[in-house]
């Protein structure tokens, strides 16, 4: 059984409607609007989504394919020579430096992390262990805006690679960076 939308639904809808811009190029007018039908309740299946691998745009041109599960690092540990990213990546270098953004806001943890890795490379340190921690809201907010960060201006020029941490130094929860000499 559908019911009909009442006066006060039926006027929210309209209001929305003339929020939206239409995908297509050709835009409903007000009469068109003013005169749709009723709009019933929501069918009781849904119908799942197609997987496209490509769609088109308005002016034809492809979009390149989605692919899903792990992104590429835009640090990858093979800027590094052979034995020093293994090395790198196993955790068995040497940690020069480490911070911990427990307990931080995230934008006292953006700054913090931008000072900590600007000290870091200025006292010469290559390898550091950013905390991030594991679980929580604001933590694991930080577990997922710190790599961003990373990748980011100006953090991004002082970098040569990252890795998640290995359980010895906090596991998913820490990461290492390797930090780019200082030009002289």
């Amino acid at each position: 059984m559908t019911r009909r939308l009442t006066p006060e639904e039926h006027e929210l809808w309209h209001r929305i409607a003339a929020t939206v811009k239409p995908r297509r190029s050709r835009r409903a007018t007000p009469a068109e609007i003013s005169h749709a039908p009723a709009v019933a309740a929501m069918p009781k299946t849904v119908d799942k989504p197609k997987r496209h691998t490509t769609t088109l745009k308005p002016h034809g041109a492809r979009e390149p394919a989605v692919r899903h599960g792990k992104a590429a690092s835009p640090f990858p540990a093979a800027a590094l020579d052979g034995k020093r990213a293994a090395r790198f990546r196993k955790g068995a270098l040497e940690i020069e430096g480490r911070i911990d953004l427990h307990g931080l806001t995230l934008d006292l943890a953006h700054r913090a992390l931008i000072g900590f890795l600007g000290q870091a490379r200025d006292r010469g340190q290559r390898v550091v262990l950013v905390i991030t921690g594991k679980g929580g809201p604001e933590v694991g907010a930080l577990k997922r805006l710190v790599p961003m960060w990373l990748a980011t201006p100006p953090l991004v020029a002082v970098i040569a690679a990252v890795a998640p941490a290995q359980p010895q130094h906090g596991g998913g929860g820490a990461l290492y960076v390797y930090l780019r000499r200082r030009r002289a």
